[in-house]
């Protein structure tokens, strides 16, 4: 019985430094194809000396973007990967040994994140994603950040023994860009309810304590405490944006900072 066929997707904007070694790990797939949000930088000149197939689409936000590149697969099986992931070999193997003998309708990884110049062992935990599915039985749903893909009830779920690598942040300053970033996100796609001054103060604490006591962050030593720190702060900011944008005028500002031509809204963010 022939292996069955595999389109690999992959969402990219500006992904110039890593997308090559993404699609390298998959260059025996049937079908490479890469979605991307009309990056400035050479990511779809990487793409088309790979072999890839290039779909430009405004970006649309993470899990329709993923929607937009699995619709676009016509292989029996999608393998959905970030620009910045990739498969080492022995996982490689394991991928197209399933493709040859399915015993699973959709089949999981267990990631190992980079940060800083070293993957962390213990920070992000177990990290299981779903990312390997027969064509037409899965999309991805959920928020604006923490997209997740969403299988068909019934369907069999499988587990690669080999990792599935992703170096996420290069350095500590693109890491609090990025959470800054993913905070503004996190913000608009929370329900419209109030934040309160308890939950801005233990949500941040209980996300440190998560990352670096429960799971064992501190074992990743100074990466470890740098980003558990860094979810905390995520995690205040999304609140804090999230009430900024629902908050009442004060006042004594508006009687003490006067509208002028340029800044008719001293009140707005």
């Amino acid at each position: 019985m022939p292996r069955a066929t595999l389109s690999v997707v992959v969402i990219a904007r500006n992904e110039e430094r890593n997308l090559g070694r993404c699609l390298d790990s998959v260059a025996w797939a049937e079908e490479r194809i890469v979605v991307d949000a009309q990056s400035t930088d050479g990511t779809r000149e990487v793409a088309a000396r790979r072999g890839a197939r290039v779909i430009v689409q405004p970006w649309l936000g993470y899990r329709d973007q993923k929607n937009v590149a699995v619709d676009a697969a016509s292989m029996d099986w999608v393998l959905s990967l970030d620009a910045d992931e990739w498969l080492p070999e022995e996982t490689a193997e394991e991928v197209q040994d399933a493709l040859e003998r399915p015993r699973a309708d959709v089949y999981l990884f267990s990631r190992k994140t980079a940060v800083s110049g070293a993957f962390l062992r213990y920070t992000y935990g177990e990290d299981l994603q779903a990312r390997l599915f027969r064509r037409g039985r899965a999309r991805f749903a959920g928020g604006e950040v923490h997209e997740r893909l969403e299988v068909a009830r019934g369907d069999k779920l499988g587990r690669f023994e080999g990792p599935l690598l992703h170096r996420t942040y290069r350095s500590f300053s693109e890491y609090a860009e990025r959470m800054n970033r993913y905070s503004d996100l996190g913000a608009r796609s929370m329900a419209d309810r109030p934040v309160s001054l308890l939950r801005l103060a233990l949500s941040p604490a209980a996300a440190f304590l998560k990352m670096y006591v429960l799971r064992g962050g501190f074992r990743d030593g100074v990466r470890g405490l740098v980003v558990a720190a860094g979810q905390a702060h995520y995690v205040m900011l999304k609140y804090a944006k999230h009430w900024e944008a629902r908050r009442a005028p004060d006042p004594e500002f508006a009687c003490l900072v006067a509208p002028t031509p340029e800044d008719p809204d001293p009140q707005a963010p």
